[in-house]
């Protein structure tokens, strides 16, 4: 369901910004329950792909820019991180943001870790 979402996407069916059909019927058209199609969203989401809003449903995520990170300890300078140094380089400002409506459990090793 992942692939046909995707298939969609790429063709232009849904564009950026547009807000999916329900997850009923989605899985009506593609012959499968609402779980299948909301695991698969959630997969979408955890890439980058669509973006879920509360109350709202889910959409199309507007393609982002990937900008390659490296980081070597050999690099380090006294005016900053090379993180910072290399954002500079391409005119970002060195900084992240962490969001994602995507509920995936965490493995047992992890989770125990975490006492979770």
């Amino acid at each position: 369901i992942a692939d046909e979402l995707r298939r969609r996407i790429a063709e232009h069916v849904w564009e950026p910004g547009d807000r999916l059909p329900s997850r009923a019927q989605i899985g009506q058209e593609c012959g499968v329950g609402e779980n299948v199609v909301r695991r698969a969203q959630e997969l979408l989401i955890s890439q980058g792909v669509l973006e879920g809003r509360a109350g709202s449903g889910t959409y199309v995520a507007e393609p982002r820019q990937r900008v390659r990170v490296v980081r070597s300890s050999a690099r380090e300078q006294p005016e900053g991180s090379p993180f910072r140094a290399d954002m500079k380089a391409v005119g970002r400002q060195g900084d992240w943001e962490s969001r994602t409506d995507a509920k995936v459990p965490a493995p047992a090793e992890v989770a125990a870790r975490l006492g979770i």
